[in-house]
């Protein structure tokens, strides 16, 4: 039985234009408008980055704007070419990096990890995701770029493709680890039995049944990892080097090189309004959120795709014999190919280091070491195939442990009363980062209060009127693209739309409203997921007794899915206070000698802070380390208590 079945008649009735309207189809359509806010952000973005790349389109030309080779704004020359195939190169290499570590955590925690570990492994893997991308970048400014820079033989200077493709492999193991290690415990259990019956054993069983039964959720997780690592800004600015070249030759990792998001970053602020640069600018921001759309729309489409295949209650599809024979075809191709890319890339990492003949050697060592693995005896290769995923799960949590540990045991020093009670003084070099605290907070506050409202209406609409309709579905798909728009695109057009065409300028009101837009998808998202795992049972109790749909909403629906709308809030907040490039174009500055008294008054941040004293006060190291800390501490402080009120609450719940 439905539940608008089993509705009362307390359902108050209105006369509109003649029609007789009851009240709870006046809140559904009030519900739905507010929800197509989310379609009308993406449209706003769009059209304000379209309507401003406008002039760079007319007076440079499209083609000749993509192919040209020379980035020069000073000499009004905008080819972007090697911007974007910097953006390309930083990007392939952070996935070689980053998946196959992400793919071995995964199914270390899917299959091999005992059960009771499986949980914390997960949720330490997760904890990468809570560290502010501006805290990456600082750890690879001071660490990564210095170790590489000393290491490396022949290397003249460590920012470069390499420090940018490990740093944004680091920042993209959490997205790869969590969507993997789902979908490999997707497939069902009985794929495991039935592979253990014939006498597989557990290594060749994961490998050649559950591995590629979960290949479609597998390259979903490398094709997220791929959109994580294009939008990322605040990182890679600080560790490529920001030249706009093409890598000689392009096999060379410590060239430096440039990516659409530090070029946006490094001079949309020093841009005058109305040139063909400013234009320009925004013509980078429309390619990187085309190329990022079609990312994340490709993920999802196979993310859909691999539930319905694993969907009990669909009938398997009957493949015919040459389908069967095309696919063993292919499935011989990959392997090949896997193979290639694993040459090349033990070729070009081993000839860094050690020269072009040990490169020889051992790469193709390596390749006669995995060949050889398929043909040696099931219950060696497994012991040696246990033995490297528990060695890459390990590196994992090593990963994690030295950058929360250099964070940690520099910064801890510096933090006294003094140092989080005080003003700047000395351009950062003294003082404290009292004012960054306080704008912190106030930029968190203001966000939540927008969102949290706008972004809860929708997931209750969404769960509880939405049908699969052409409508639902576009709602639904523009809060899934807003999820997966780059942060420094909001940030483009939080300065375009708030800070120039509504006049706001650089102030508070501007920060709310570009990082309300940023949050509330994972706020929507969140509280339909929380709506929906509310059982049935208890909204047709509630309509049984006589109550109103809204008002089985409000007093029975929502008391019993507020933990997980709570979790939801608190991880906005989370991400809120630790973004950096929205709020450099909207809100933020370097220094204030006293706070602003309103919302038109710009503002400092925490993460701004430490980006401005990583790159301009270089003789600051205490005070970097000392803001970096205080930061990580506010951040993942954040995502802990959500992790906590999460698990605390999924154990009392017994539905």
């Amino acid at each position: 039985m439905s539940n608008e079945s089993l509705q009362g008649d307390r359902s108050k009735t209105y006369r509109i234009m003649g029609r007789i309207v009851h009240e709870d189809d006046l809140i559904k359509y009030g519900l739905m408008a507010v929800s197509s806010v989310a379609v009308l952000i993406v449209l706003a973005i769009i059209g304000f980055i379209f309507a401003n790349s406008l002039d760079a389109i007319t007076e440079i030309g499209l083609w000749n704007f993509l192919a040209g080779e020379v980035w020069r704004p000073n000499r009004d020359i905008y080819g972007a070419y090697p911007v974007i195939v910097g953006t390309l190169l930083v990007t392939i290499g952070a996935i070689v990096f980053a998946l196959p570590l992400g793919l071995g955590a995964a199914i270390f925690i899917s299959e091999l990890a005992p059960k009771r570990y499986r949980e914390p492994l997960k949720l330490l893997s997760e904890v990468f995701s809570g560290i502010p991308s501006v805290v990456y970048g600082f750890f690879g400014l001071v660490v990564l770029v210095p170790f590489l820079l000393n290491n490396v033989p022949g290397a003249t200077q460590g920012q470069s493709w390499l420090a940018g493709s490990i740093l944004l492999g680091i920042m993209a193991l959490p997205t790869i680890i969590s969507v993997a290690e789902d979908a490999i415990s997707s497939v069902p259990k009985s794929y495991r039995e039935a592979s253990l019956a014939m006498g597989a054993t557990r290594w060749q069983t994961t490998s050649r049944v559950i591995v590629p039964a979960a290949i479609s959720g597998i390259s979903a997780a490398a094709i997220l990892g791929i959109g994580r690592a294009m939008g990322e800004t605040m990182a890679v600015m600080m560790v490529t080097g920001n030249a706009a070249i093409f890598p000689e030759p392009l096999s060379n990792l410590m060239s430096p090189i440039r990516t659409i998001t530090a070029t946006l970053a490094i001079e949309m602020k020093e841009v005058a309004l109305g040139t063909t640069h400013y234009s320009a600018l925004f013509l980078l921001a429309l390619i990187l959120f085309v190329i990022v759309l079609l990312v994340n729309t490709t993920s999802r489409l196979i993310m859909r795709r691999m539930k319905e295949k694993f969907n009990p209650t669909k009938p398997p599809k009957i493949r015919s014999e040459k389908y069967l024979l095309v696919m063993e075809r292919v499935a011989m191709v990959i392997s090949v190919i896997k193979y290639v890319v694993i040459l090349g890339i033990v070729w070009i990492v081993v000839d860094l280091w050690f020269g072009p003949d040990a490169a020889l050697f051992i790469s193709l060592g390596t390749v006669a070491l995995l060949v050889a693995m398929r043909y040696m005896n099931p219950r060696l290769t497994q012991v040696l195939a246990h033995g490297t995923l528990t060695t890459v799960m390990a590196i994992v949590l090593a990963l994690l442990f030295i950058i929360i540990y250099d964070i940690v045991s520099n910064g801890l020093p510096v933090l006294s009363m003094e140092f989080v009670q005080e003003f700047p003084a000395q351009g950062g070099r003294s003082g404290g980062i009292y004012p960054a605290i306080v704008g912190t907070l106030k930029l968190v506050f203001g966000t939540i209060l927008i969102a949290v409202p706008l972004g809860v209406v929708s997931g209750i609409y969404l769960a509880e009127y939405a049908k699969d309709t052409r409508s639902t579905r576009i709602i639904r798909g523009g809060i899934d693209n807003l999820a997966g728009t780059p942060s420094v695109v909001f940030g483009l057009f939080g300065m375009a739309a708030f800070v120039y065409y509504m006049g706001f300028g650089y102030s508070l009101l501007a920060g709310w409203l570009t990082l309300a837009f940023l949050i509330l998808p994972v706020i929507v998202r969140t509280t339909e997921e929380a709506v929906k795992r509310v059982p049935n049972e208890l909204k047709e109790a509630s309509l049984a007794l006589g109550a109103t749909k809204w008002e089985t909403i409000t007093k029975v629906v929502l008391p019993a899915a507020f933990p997980g709308v709570i979790t939801g809030t608190i991880l906005s907040i989370g991400r809120a206070a630790g973004e950096t490039a929205p709020i450099m174009f909207t809100a933020v500055v370097a220094f204030q000698t006293r706070l602003g008294n309103g919302i038109m008054d710009p503002v400092m941040a925490l993460p701004y802070h430490l980006y401005y004293l990583a790159s301009e006060v270089p003789d600051a190291y205490d005070y970097q380390y000392g803001t970096a800390l205080v930061l990580l501490i506010l951040v993942l402080s954040i995502y802990s208590a959500a992790t906590f009120l999460r698990y605390h609450y999924s154990k009392k719940i017994s539905w």
